[in-house]
C-alpha cells in the first residue's frame, strides 16, 4: 500500500488495485483501516468524499 504523505497524524494513501473503481485515495487516523474516508477525484479538478463510518 503506497502511502502519500502523512499530516498532523493522518495518514494519505491508495491501494493499486481496487477493482474498477475511478482514481481515488484514503485518509485514516493513524494507520490504514477499512474505516477509512475515501475521496475520489474528478475530471473537473474537485473531489467527492465518502465516509466508511471513520
Amino acid at each position: 500500500m503506497p502511502n502519500l504523505f502523512s499530516v498532523s497524524g493522518y495518514l494519505i494513501y491508495f491501494w493499486s488495485n481496487e477493482n474498477n473503481e475511478p482514481i481515488h485515495g484514503h485518509v485514516s487516523k493513524g494507520r490504514p483501516t477499512k474505516h477509512a474516508t475515501k475521496f475520489w477525484l474528478t475530471s473537473d479538478h474537485g473531489c467527492i468524499l465518502a465516509t466508511n463510518g471513520s
